[in-house]
């Protein structure tokens, strides 16, 4: 199993934040954050609510592990102990 899968393709720019708030449910979000940010990118806390958002996610899978978001043009959720080196270098940079 890999430790980062793709949530949402940059294929949907501004609307990411959008997208991800009308398809996943991630624990540790203020639901204000997500209210925020289903309004859309003309909303003008959008981006201050989804700064919130990738900061505080978390999703606890069937096994224990812990995801948390990154965005790098696509959004994505990673499992830092499910990762391989080469998957942290070119998520993250150097490790």
């Amino acid at each position: 199993m890999s430790g980062i899968q793709i949530l949402v393709s940059d294929h949907h720019g501004i609307y990411i934040p959008q997208v991800f708030a009308e398809q996943f449910q991630f624990s540790g979000i203020d639901v204000n954050d997500i209210n925020l940010v289903s309004k859309g990118p003309d909303h003008e806390w959008y981006w201050e609510a989804w700064e919130s958002i990738i900061t505080d996610a978390f999703q606890i899978d069937k096994n224990g592990n812990t995801w948390k978001l990154y965005q790098d043009g696509d959004l994505f959720a990673y499992c830092e102990e499910l990762m391989s080196d080469e998957e942290k270098k070119n998520l993250f940079g150097e490790i």
